[in-house]
C-alpha cells in the first residue's frame, strides 16, 4: 500500500456517510477504510461557526482528534505492547487525499470479506438473537470498566465482528466544551450508563416492531 502518494477519492462513491464524515473503501486494500471530513460539514460550519471556533488550530478535524485520542486511551494501560482493543475500530494512520486529510482504519469485515453487519442491520433482518445479546452485554461491561469516552452509542455505530464481539466504529470522544468526563471517571461511567440504557430501550422498541 502506497502511504506517500495522496489518495484519489473524489471520484469514488462513499460506502457510508454521516453529518461529519464520509467513509470510503481503500482503493488498494479492501481491508482498510478511509475516513474524510464531509465537505458539506465544512461548508455548513464555515458559515455558522463563531470567530473563536474558526481560529481553532485543528480546524474541522476535531472529530478525528476525538477518535484518535480514545484510540490511544484504550492502549494506555499496555504501553509498548501489541494490545489493540477488540471493541474499538483500529486506527492505522493519517494520510493525504484529494479531499483533505484522512484517517485510515481497519475495516470490520465478515467471513466473506464484506463489511460486517451493524447492530442496526442485525435488528432489521431478524439476526439479533441470544448470542448477539450476550455479546452486546459483554461490550457494555467493557464500556463501563474502560475510561474511553463515548458520545454516540447507537445501533449504527456498533459492528459485529465475525468472532462474535461488537466493535465501535464511530461515536468516540467527548464533544462537550468543558471535558468533565475526561477528568472524572465517575461522571464518565454515569454518562455511559445513560447511553446504555437509551440503547437498550431503542433495541427493545425495534424488536417489538418486528
Amino acid at each position: 500500500m502506497d502511504l506517500i502518494t495522496p489518495l484519489q477519492l473524489s471520484h469514488l462513491e462513499p460506502i457510508a456517510q454521516g453529518a461529519q464524515k464520509l467513509v470510503f473503501r481503500h482503493p488498494e486494500d479492501p481491508r482498510v477504510l478511509v475516513k474524510v471530513i464531509n465537505p458539506r460539514f465544512i461548508e455548513r460550519h464555515d458559515r455558522r461557526d463563531t470567530f473563536y471556533k474558526k481560529r481553532r488550530r485543528i480546524g474541522h478535524h476535531r472529530a478525528f482528534a476525538r477518535e484518535m485520542i480514545e484510540h490511544l486511551v484504550s492502549r494506555a494501560l499496555h504501553p509498548g505492547r501489541l494490545a489493540p482493543c477488540p471493541h474499538i475500530q483500529n486506527i492505522l494512520g493519517v494520510v493525504d487525499t484529494d479531499m483533505g486529510a484522512a484517517l485510515l482504519v481497519e475495516a470490520v469485515l465478515d467471513e466473506n470479506g464484506d463489511l460486517a453487519p451493524t447492530l442496526q442491520d442485525l435488528l432489521e433482518t431478524g439476526r439479533y438473537g441470544e448470542r448477539e445479546q450476550q455479546a452486546l452485554e459483554t461490550f457494555f461491561d467493557w464500556a463501563l470498566a474502560s475510561n474511553v469516552l463515548i458520545n454516540d452509542l447507537s445501533t449504527d455505530n456498533l459492528a459485529r465482528h465475525p468472532d462474535g464481539h461488537f466493535v465501535m466504529i464511530d461515536g468516540l470522544g467527548d464533544r462537550a466544551g468543558i471535558p468533565i468526563r475526561a477528568v472524572s471517571p465517575w461522571f464518565n461511567r454515569l454518562y455511559k450508563r445513560k447511553k446504555i440504557r437509551q440503547l437498550r430501550e431503542e433495541i427493545e422498541s425495534l424488536r417489538q416492531c418486528d
